[in-house]
């Protein structure tokens, strides 16, 4: 195959310190070639919302011409995550019967039970963006990924809902729209980072992934290979920074750099002897401090952070069953040492991971700040050729059954 047979994938993250724009194309079942990506700040998305359009526009724009400029292309299409305090994920279940004359479960029968399984009223201000299937059960027989082709009388299908508010799904539109761009799909942040570095056997084991980023921590927790739960925390790296800045008497630039280049979980860990130096502000002279007064103020906002996580987890009701333990990712999960005070606070297994089986511009993207952009392509390249979604048949039979193929290759 040549690479015109590969199609390009465009993703667009809409982080809330940075707008990450990321070119690929799969070339193999597992791997993704990298051939552009660009990188804005976005301080018009707040908690992983948008808040100011113009400004987020702005950045989508610069974030864009450098991704098309590094690909020698340009791109119309994107891919967009969706996260934020309004994203709501809860499971359901919907049961139907099995009416065809063989009763053998058909494709159609798959998309009756799950629009069941989604007939639960959802607030006028929320919209819909995922239903994914945990399993099915066929009569008496239960944990079965793909029901198509065995015979029964009763279909049941339990199912994890994704919904978001309409506000916060328009404002992105609106952004997208304004960047001269085409939104071709929406997923979920954490959905699109677990795609990036969970296998499936990690799945199967029962694996929640933790992406922490600067506003906001994107959890998704899998059980016996299906999505049995997310949530949304709005407290990310940003607070940390947050908290240095105030603790520090610096700026938030100043802070954040400080963070990266001296930050730390654990102040038993540091040399108490060592000292870090302050850069000047405003022509004040720069000052030095024992690097463990950094981490003094960084280690309890972690530990807040890392806690919320772990009362989300209980709360999902499925922790007992995280036999593969906790995956961290994202931007703040490269602080060193929080794997071990997860540990701690989770009282579970937990290791760092970032995206893999990927070629091409690798240097860029092999990180876990890119897991939820590398997550997007993947979980994209999973569901059609691009070219394809804005294709729309005139026959509401071809219509429902193109609906039934694509939600088939999205979630089975």
């Amino acid at each position: 195959m040549t690479e015109e047979d590969f199609p390009i994938i465009t993703a667009l993250d809409l982080g809330s310190s940075l707008v990450k724009v990321v070119i690929g194309r799969l070339v193999g079942e597992y791997e993704i070639e990298i051939i552009g990506t660009g990188v804005y700040p976005s301080s018009g998305i707040k908690n992983g919302s948008v808040v100011n359009i113009e400004t987020t526009t702005k950045s989508i724009i610069e974030a864009f011409g450098d991704a098309e400029l590094m690909a020698g292309t340009e791109v119309g299409a994107v891919v967009v995550n969706v996260s934020g305090k309004s994203v709501y994920g809860f499971n359901e279940k919907g049961i139907i019967a099995v009416t065809n004359r063989e009763r053998i479960v058909t494709e159609m029968d798959i998309m009756r039970v799950v629009e069941a399984a989604q007939s639960v009223h959802v607030p006028g201000d929320q919209q819909v963006i995922h239903v994914l299937t945990k399993e099915f059960k066929v009569d008496d027989q239960v944990n079965i990924k793909d029901p198509i082709g065995m015979t029964g009388v009763r279909l049941e299908a339990e199912v994890h809902i994704v919904s978001c508010g309409n506000t916060a799904l328009n404002n992105i539109d609106r952004c997208v729209e304004q960047s001269g761009l085409m939104q071709v799909d929406r997923v979920l942040s954490s959905l699109a980072s677990s795609e990036a570095i969970l296998t499936t056997g990690e799945k199967d084991l029962g694996t929640a992934v933790v992406d922490i980023g600067a506003g906001i921590c994107d959890i998704i927790v899998y059980v016996d290979g299906g999505i049995a739960f997310t949530s949304v925390i709005p407290f990310g790296g940003f607070h940390i920074t947050s908290d240095l800045s105030i603790g520090l008497k610096t700026t938030i630039e100043t802070a954040e750099v400080l963070k990266k280049r001296y930050g730390h979980t654990n102040v038993d860990a540091i040399d108490p002897t060592e000292k870090i130096e302050i850069p000047s502000i405003s022509g004040r002279p720069s000052r030095s401090l024992f690097r463990q007064e950094l981490v003094e103020i960084m280690e309890p906002r972690v530990r807040e952070i890392l806690e919320m996580i772990d009362h989300e987890l209980v709360r999902s009701g499925f922790k007992s069953y995280l036999a593969g333990g906790v995956i961290l990712t994202g931007g703040t999960s490269l602080l060193s040492g929080i794997e071990r005070l997860a540990e701690e606070v989770f009282q579970l297994s937990v290791s760092r991971a970032k995206p893999a089986g990927l070629s091409g511009l690798t240097d860029k993207v092999s990180s876990p700040e890119y897991a939820t952009a590398i997550g997007l392509i993947k979980y994209s390249s999973k569901i059609q050729n691009l070219e394809q979604r804005n294709i729309h048949s005139n026959s509401d039979k071809d219509s429902w059954m193109k609906k039934v193929r694509r939600w088939m290759e999205n979630n089975l």
